[in-house]
């Protein structure tokens, strides 16, 4: 479409957040491994696929801006190299074989976060935006470093925003939280954003999501993104 066309130019020129493995470090922690098991996101941590840079952009860019909206004809769908991708926050938690129940958003003040990430030494969300890692407990540190590389991707690893620290505190909490509502609108920002400073987050989940219903897409110009190697903690 001519939509698609004119959006090529910004989704090429953004970075993907590149998913990394855990290193068997973070695999032995199992305090975090079992949360992270527990709130079904080890897909997104642990024997990750292979991604291809070209088929996510080319996802992206035919991603319509009405994919949410149920009177489109392209709701929850998404075409691709002439194949249709189905593509919902349902398609998304299955592949996570997380639980199917649709989950109430996590109502939570920033407040409450600061003080439960770090075990109650800082009462309140600082005013300059950002909270020092360095205050975090043991447990909320480790999911924050693997949270800023795969689940909300910055560059900034000595402070944290509060959209990473919700995060965190969902995973650390256990609670009920729909991440498949929450991947599904990350990738729809890219349909809808003309901004080229915007990594692509969970690339390599929508890869092995269009992979696992049309295995037979990928051309011979598509080669796999060389990872880097496995996170550690330090």
């Amino acid at each position: 479409s001519e939509a698609s066309v004119s959006r090529w130019k910004f989704v090429y020129n953004r970075r993907l957040a590149l998913e990394r493995e855990l290193g068997q470090e973070a695999l032995d922690r199992k305090e975090v491994m079992d949360l992270i098991e527990e709130v079904g996101l080890t897909k997104a941590v642990w024997g990750i696929g292979d991604c291809y840079e070209k088929l996510v952009k080319e996802f992206l860019v035919n991603t319509s801006e009405d994919c949410d909206d149920p009177l489109s004809k392209e709701f929850r769908k998404v075409f691709v190299r002439g194949r249709c991708v189905e593509f919902s926050p349902t398609v998304i938690n299955q592949y996570l074989e997380r639980n199917e129940e649709p989950q109430a958003e996590a109502e939570v003040s920033d407040n409450d976060v600061c003080k439960a990430i770090t075990a109650n030494h800082i009462k309140q969300w600082p005013r300059k935006g950002k909270l020092s890692s360095s205050k975090l407990t043991m447990k909320y540190a480790v999911l924050n470093r693997i949270g800023a590389v795969n689940w909300v991707p910055t560059n900034h690893s000595s402070d944290i925003a509060i959209g990473l620290a919700k995060f965190i505190y969902i995973v650390g909490t256990k609670t009920k939280f729909d991440f498949g509502t929450y991947i599904f609108e990350q990738t729809l920002k890219h349909a809808k954003s003309l901004a080229i400073k915007m990594p692509i987050v969970f690339p390599t989940l929508l890869c092995s999501i269009i992979l696992d219903q049309h295995p037979g897409i990928l051309i011979s110009s598509d080669v796999a993104y060389k990872r880097e190697s496995p996170l550690t903690l330090h």
